[in-house]
């Protein structure tokens, strides 16, 4: 049906920066049966809908269900304000908190988000037409969190920025945590991967809906951080979404190909969750209060994640990679320098570098040591550990795509922000730059805001056409059989075979490790 814009006369004003700078006029449109009210900001000339339901609230009978479709009935949907993020603890806000306090701020500058609920499947759309006909590209934004926290409209993820580069950007909400990532064996219909089940039904409300809203149902772009990384891989990999985005960029999201997860062990952790709870069977585990099952995963110290569950994701993500099996889409992906450094202790010795070779590559304990640094154990372990759980990883998955024909580039991360010497190149530091989103607290200089208009444009670029590349940055060569890659820094520098002699032998271990 085609939309009728209606300017409303209200001014609407919000105090909370998340959800608008100054004052936003009011704006809906009709979208098949339902009027959708939305706002549109005039300082970014952007049209702006927060909070669209895309499926039914997850609650009650359909707690630890497949998401269900809304129902077709005619509504107004107020999107002007966000929803509450999905069932959480204070997990990603203390991620938050510790960056703050190693950048030398109190943790204070970060604040928990408003609400949270099970009733949370919402999407929010950053636009600046509501042309049907402007078939702009369109980015949709997983967030990250370890499976166990974030939101779609953490400050860093808000798309008001990256959208005025004539993109639709949307952010979408999943189910997280034991009530997105929950198997049991008195469900043997269900997946235990909601969450991503969750993210495939957001895709199809774009695909199905978008064109309302300036964008181009036939150029979506998948992408997303960490554990929103890791779901785009799975959806490259997953029959159940083929088709319903062209592009993936993998943000430090390869290391589930490291740490998978069978399901007879999300089985397992679902009967010991019941005997957590101390609950007869799973149907009573069904009517506990969702701040019970929170606490049940406290205690458990958050473990649930996605499963290999023979249907959503068929087998081992790295077997589906090697054998070929996966959609074939356009990707971008990539890691930062130092992703695990944040997260090493203090103390680590190189006697505990030496345990974890030889728990891992015991046959090549003498090769990984020679090309590790041991004067700084800290900075040795993190070199290890962020080549084998996320930067090989990433090299795995952009061999196995380029090897299908599609266009691969990978990126390497290496900027380091003024007052970073506690922190480094940190798992989540490139997430500002990509929509230009730094915090007030990050120290943030002419170096860091060339390196934000360079990697927008990149990603924006790559969005659009599926090349990274325009006049106005320096190329960035095609992953290909010489293995390129680009080197994001206050200097941009294209180089070749990134930690190769580390990688040569993760990736065979990864292998070998699939199909055991």
């Amino acid at each position: 049906m085609r939309q009728i814009i209606q300017y409303l006369i209200t001014l609407i004003f919000f105090l909370n920066p998340a959800k608008a700078t100054l004052a936003e006029v009011g704006v809906s449109i009709n979208l098949h049966n339902s009027q959708i009210e939305g706002v549109f900001d005039s300082d970014n000339e952007l049209f702006i809908f927060r909070g669209i339901p895309y499926a039914k609230p997850p609650i009650g009978d359909l707690r630890w269900t497949s998401p269900v479709l809304l129902s077709p009935d005619p509504e107004v949907i107020n999107a002007q304000s966000f929803k509450p993020a999905c069932m959480q603890d204070e997990y990603t806000t203390e991620w938050y908190q510790d960056v703050a306090e190693l950048f030398d701020n109190p943790r204070s500058v970060f604040q928990h988000v408003d609400a949270v609920s099970e009733d949370c499947l919402y999407l929010n759309i950053w636009t600046n037409s509501l042309d049907q006909t402007s078939k702009k590209p369109v980015m949709v934004w997983v967030h990250g969190g370890a499976d166990t926290g974030g939101w779609s409209y953490e400050p860093n993820n808000l798309g008001h920025h990256l959208a005025t580069k004539d993109v639709v950007v949307v952010s979408i909400n999943y189910r997280l945590n034991i009530f997105g990532f929950f198997s049991h064996p008195e469900i043997p219909n269900e997946t235990g991967n909601f969450g991503l089940e969750d993210e495939i039904m957001a895709l199809q409300w774009v695909k199905d809906h978008i064109s309302s809203y300036g964008g181009d149902p036939e150029n979506i772009t998948y992408f997303g951080e960490s554990a929103g990384g890791a779901h785009v891989s799975y959806l490259i990999a997953s029959p159940k979404s083929r088709g319903l985005f062209k592009r993936g960029i993998i943000q430090s999201g390869a290391y589930n190909l490291f740490r998978w997860f069978p399901k007879n062990k999300a089985l397992e952790l679902g009967e010991r969750t019941q005997a957590v709870l101390n609950a007869p069977d799973f149907q009573s585990m069904k009517s506990l209060s969702a701040e019970n099952l929170l606490a049940a995963s406290n205690s458990l110290r958050h473990p649930y994640r996605p499963n290999i569950d023979g249907e959503l994701i068929p087998k081992n993500l790295t077997q589906l990679l090697d054998e070929g099996s996966f959609n074939n889409v356009d990707l971008m992906i990539g890691s930062n320098k130092n992703e695990d450094y944040m997260y090493v202790d203090e103390s680590v010795t190189e006697s505990d570098i030496n345990q974890l070779i030889e728990n891992y590559y015991p046959e090549h304990q003498e090769k990984l040591l020679s090309l590790l640094d041991l004067e700084d154990p800290r900075l040795a372990m993190d070199h290890l550990t962020t080549n084998q759980v996320t930067l090989c990883p990433s090299v795995f998955i952009a061999r196995s795509l380029a090897k299908n024909g599609n266009n691969v580039y990978q990126y390497h991360f290496t900027r380091m922000r003024e007052g970073s010497e506690k922190i480094l190149s940190y798992h989540g530091a490139e997430i500002p730059y990509v929509f230009n989103t730094h915090d007030e607290w990050l120290p943030t200089n002419e170096d860091d805001t060339q390196l934000t208009e360079a990697m927008m444009e990149y990603w924006v670029e790559f969005a659009t056409k599926g090349t990274p590349n325009s006049i106005n940055n320096p190329t960035w060569k095609e992953f290909g059989v010489e293995e390129n890659y680009l080197i994001l820094d206050a200097e941009l520098e294209n180089s070749s075979k990134l930690e190769n002699d580390f990688c040569e032998i993760m990736i065979n271990e990864l292998i070998e490790r699939s199909s055991n």
